[in-house]
């Protein structure tokens, strides 16, 4: 449960935008308590970052490598995540709250060093692994226009997928998400056939 809330506080208000105290006002308990379980805001941080990493990891796997969704498919399903992630940390028309877990990691990247660094080098490398198998089978199920260079689709999906964040802050909606999504697959998709 602390460390539930401490995700949550972190996600909203970054490194220095939360305490202890905070967590134990938020759960009902003391900050000895908070304390004994984690010993220092630094183990607390170590310990969620691996948890962004690993969640955000298991995430990836289930949208872009398991199973034999179609391409389309898989990226409704991502979006859908991000959806739910935006929508978490945005209530009101508007917002404009930092609402993913890995966008706040860079975000703190000076403060929380070279740990944070490497998870998020692990989830790009998870990115570009599950990627590229779900670009490649959707290129030899001719879902994808042919021709299409599956390098090229995979490292602008990772970085469109990285990006959505900060996208949503400046606009303070989702919406601009949506659309990003329906053109992507419209230029890829293999019923836009290139005319000669």
């Amino acid at each position: 449960r602390i460390k539930a809330v401490a995700a949550e506080l972190y996600v909203l208000r970054g490194h220095e935008g939360f305490s202890f105290g905070d967590i134990a006002a938020a759960i009902g308990t003391t900050r000895a308590n908070i304390h004994h379980h984690f010993g220092s805001k630094q183990q607390l941080m170590r310990e969620l970052i691996e948890d962004i990493a690993a969640n955000a990891e298991a995430r990836i796997r289930r949208y872009w490598l398991d199973g034999s969704a179609p391409f389309a498919d898989r990226l409704a399903m991502q979006l859908d995540d991000l959806c739910r992630f935006y929508d978490r940390f945005n209530k009101s028309d508007g917002d404009r709250h930092v609402w993913s877990p890995l966008s706040r990691l860079r975000h703190d990247l000076p403060t929380l060093g070279e740990e944070a660094v490497a998870a998020l080098e692990r989830v790009n490398r998870t990115y570009d692994l599950c990627l590229r198998h779900a670009v490649g089978e959707a290129a030899k199920a001719g879902q994808l226009r042919p021709g299409t260079d599956v390098e090229d689709v995979v490292r602008v999906l990772r970085v469109t997928l990285l990006s959505c964040p900060p996208m949503t802050q400046d606009s303070g909606r989702f919406e601009e998400i949506e659309l990003l999504f329906r053109a992507f697959g419209r230029l890829i998709s293999a019923a836009g056939e290139p005319q000669s």
